[in-house]
């Protein structure tokens, strides 16, 4: 792996890794891809520390049938393919819907082993959950989009495989689905997940109308019975439940259809104003195609078939002024390059980036355009 970047120096050329190739299928104008999928050995997994280490090429399918045998899972469920793989899904930083209880991606990080942009080999963090104190550069990389170095092994968390796993849906119009959700939370429920779909994504993951208000619980199975029979005492009479198929199947259907989108933005808003950043994403960027939003997180992802880096630059200056980032999680290589993947940042934060930027890149050899 170093070689391979001391070589793309040697010649003045830009390289973008390359797991399973599903996510950025794409590569801009001249640049060489940085091949990781030969990364797949799964090693140091203690089950009774609850935690494993990985290599970057790893599919996640795979890793979470192996995990399986031996009683834990892993909590990394990002939209995209069952392929795709562990490098791919830190790098991205995008959370799925466990987010709500478990965090995003980057929480799930204990240590990482990165290639930075000199081909040297960079340790980050540890192998156990209790960690040094400090500037956690391992949870700067994950979510950096490899603009700071190839992860190239990660040492990740684990949890205990659940007794039970059982979700249940609620669906009508956008402010009684809103209301229910913000009643629950009221109530102090804390479910696995709390995710609120469009009528799109509804109807492709439940067959179901309208907006939807969708709970997922998981653990011993009398609690998650309780769980969510609290949770159903607050969704009123005005809304329609129906209950998806027990286990991680339609979340698992959530995954592919949410990585289907051709575009996919992140926007983190406040909690309670989710609404008003999708409001603001179609007024710029056009309907979307799906819509879902981990409420507890304000954590607001808009999939789109299409849309012009201007839209994304505009989209950008408005929701900065509520103090909201707009990630560009997906797009073609173009709109990437235009727009950039993180967009303009306050001043101290872009000086910061920058500096660690040159740090662990300092010869500019990731091709990865975090501000447009």
């Amino acid at each position: 792996m170093g070689a391979e970047i001391r070589r793309a120096i040697a010649d003045a050329a830009l390289v973008q890794l390359r797991g399973a190739g599903t996510w950025w299928p794409d590569l801009p104008p001249g640049v060489r891809p940085l091949d990781l999928s030969h990364l797949t050995r799964v090693c140091g997994l203690q089950p009774a520390d609850l935690v494993v280490t990985a290599g970057a090429g790893c599919p996640l399918d795979a890793l979470a049938a192996t995990l399986a045998e031996h009683g834990v899972w892993l909590a990394l469920d990002p939209p995209g393919s069952p392929s795709r793989t562990v490098g791919g899904a830190l790098s991205s930083g995008s959370p799925g819907p466990l987010a709500a209880r478990y965090g995003s991606p980057r929480d799930q990080v204990l240590g990482l082993t990165v290639v930075a942009g000199n081909g040297a080999g960079v340790r980050m963090g540890g192998r156990v959950v209790k960690n040094v104190a400090g500037f956690d550069l391992a949870k700067v990389v994950a979510g950096g989009q490899g603009a700071f170095g190839a992860i190239v092994e990660a040492h990740l968390r684990l949890h205990a495989l659940p007794a039970a796993d059982r979700s249940l849906a609620w669906t009508g119009a956008l402010r009684e689905v809103a209301a229910a959700a913000t009643r629950a939370l009221a109530a102090g429920a804390a479910p696995a997940a709390l995710e609120i779909l469009n009528p799109p994504l509804a109807h492709a993951l439940l067959a179901a109308d309208g907006w939807a208000l969708v709970v997922r619980e998981m653990g011993g199975r009398a609690a998650v019975d309780e769980d969510l029979l609290a949770v159903e005492k607050t969704m009123g009479t005005t809304l329609h439940r129906c209950a998806p198929e027990a286990g991680a199947a339609p979340w698992h259907r959530w995954r592919g259809v949410a990585g289907g989108w051709p575009v996919l933005l992140r926007i983190g808003a406040d909690p309670a104003a989710w609404s008003d950043a999708v409001a603001l994403a179609e007024g710029h960027c056009g309907s979307a195609a799906g819509v879902s939003v981990t409420v507890v997180r304000g954590t607001v992802r808009i999939g789109l078939a299409t849309v012009e880096p201007g839209a994304v630059r505009a989209l950008r200056a408005s929701a900065a002024r509520r103090g909201w980032p707009v990630v560009l999680d997906r797009a073609d290589a173009g709109v990437r390059s235009a727009a950039g993947v993180w967009g303009a940042l306050q001043p101290g934060t872009r000086r910061l980036t920058e500096q660690l930027r040159r740090a662990f890149d300092p010869n500019g050899v990731f091709a990865v355009p975090l501000f447009g």
